[in-house]
């Protein structure tokens, strides 16, 4: 990770652009994670409860 922001300082991305980018990644990451959430949540509740 530290060589592509080594790289895009080179290339003229600011601090401030690379740290944009970085939440919006994590902004989407946390999104899938929580539709995967929803979606196992759904399953159970389809399936009934289960022992264990």
């Amino acid at each position: 990770m530290e060589s592509y922001l080594g790289v895009a300082e080179e290339l003229g991305i600011t601090k401030e652009e690379i740290a944009t980018v970085q939440l919006i990644v994590m902004a989407v990451s946390a999104g899938r994670v929580a539709a995967q959430f929803r979606e196992v949540r759904q399953r159970s509740r389809a399936g009934g409860k289960t022992e264990g």
